[in-house]
């Protein structure tokens, strides 16, 4: 945002460094007794968007708290574009954040909302107006500047918070659940604005929320917490293929993997997977032509992880090479193009994503293809990936 006149149309330019944009080493925050992060370890490099994700409760916001300053760490350190910020006020850190309240100035147009930053820190008038207006022409706001924030729907006063960080032009951008507030309908509009923001600015982006949904549209690399704790970092994709352990694979997901309970063993060079079912069908056999050495070595009881996708009516999705096997269906549940389908096996509800025009209802027995390309293998214990 150096050129104002060239702010809406051109992505930023991060400069060639070996320094990651954000370094947390060893992060530690404790409330007397209570351990709130243990150390946390996470890096990323100049322009990714990264998504802290966990359930209510996790750490996720106490960690971009320590991030952007307003809390402050029992140990390990943050670093920011290669400097040390631990015990830097936040002020100093350039940065700038978005909240779930949206904390606009009632008193205020919403063109001296998004200015008041450069206002506070003198930036001129005649350089700060032009930015202002680039901001609000970027988010499509440009109309509403004179009105005052009562006179905004939600959305339109979160693109004026969002439009109040990005006048800035910091280093880092810190979002905290700033979705929350919005209805179903303006969340997924926001979200694709979000993400449109970011790849024509490449900016910087730390983004804390609960929906694992935003996680997996927004993000370039994702953070998985539970109890302070890391549980997983990587991109979507890695996040969604080959979760580390059954809660990151029972988290990540709408529906959630599919975790059955199996006796496995290799029998002719094949591993035989063995499910149990509640029904008077018998048990459900599977064979996994290529294993991974540490589950081809291994006999007796793991669990399997399988996406729902990987579960599909015969002659829809189903690929010549899937496994088949005839499954009574408990529940069934049209959903327009699909239909999720819910089968017991496995002392678990396992929901199959089946054709959205599939001929079927509850109590009926319909075969099931079973694609076993990318199942997951976890230790029936710990549930790590095995």
């Amino acid at each position: 945002m150096k050129h104002s006149d060239s702010f809406a149309t051109t992505k930023r330019t991060n400069p060639v460094s070996s320094e990651p944009i954000l370094a947390i080493d060893n992060l530690c925050k404790s409330y007397g007794e209570v351990n709130i992060l243990k150390e946390v370890n996470v890096a990323i490099d100049p322009g990714d968007f990264l998504v802290l994700v966990g359930p209510s409760g996790c750490g996720k916001s106490t960690l971009l708290s320590c991030i952007g300053g307003l809390t402050e760490v029992t140990s390990g350190t943050v670093k920011i574009d290669g400097y040390d910020v631990t015990h830097t006020d936040p002020a100093k850190r350039d940065i700038a954040m978005v909240f779930q309240s949206y904390a606009l100035f009632p008193n205020m147009s919403v063109e001296k909302n998004i200015g008041f930053g450069l206002e506070v820190r003198k930036v001129p008038e005649a350089e700060r107006t032009p930015k202002v207006r680039d901001v609000a022409d970027l988010l499509k706001i440009n109309q509403l500047l004179d009105r005052s924030p009562a006179q905004l729907s939600g959305g339109q006063r979160q693109r004026v918070a969002m439009g109040r960080a990005l006048v800035r032009d910091p280093k880092l951008f810190l979002f905290d659940e700033p979705l929350s507030n919005l209805d179903a309908k303006l969340r997924v509009t926001m979200r694709t604005e979000i993400k449109r923001l970011h790849q024509r600015l490449g900016a910087s982006i730390i983004y804390v929320t609960h929906d694992q949904i935003e996680a997996m549209t927004l993000a370039t690399k994702i953070v998985v917490m539970k109890d302070g704790v890391v549980q997983q970092v990587g991109s979507p994709r890695e996040i969604y293929d080959t979760p580390m352990n059954t809660f990151v694979a029972d988290f990540m997901g709408a529906p959630a993997m599919n975790l059955l309970e199996a006796h496995v063993e290799m029998v002719d060079g094949k591993l035989r997977i063995e499910v149990a079912r509640d029904d008077l069908q018998g048990p459900l056999v599977l064979f996994d032509p290529a294993p991974p050495e540490s589950v081809a070595k291994h006999r007796g009881i793991l669990k399997i992880g399988l996406r729902p996708e990987a579960l599909t009516d015969v002659g829809s999705r189903a690929r010549a090479s899937d496994q088949q096997a005839d499954c009574l269906l408990d529940v069934v549940e049209p959903a327009g193009s699909d239909t999720y389908a819910v089968i017991q096996m496995g002392g678990s509800e396992v929901i199959a994503r089946l054709h959205g025009d599939v001929d079927a209802d509850s109590g009926d027995t319909l075969r099931i293809a079973f694609d076993l390309s990318k199942i997951s293998y976890f230790d029936a214990e710990d549930g790590q990936r095995l």
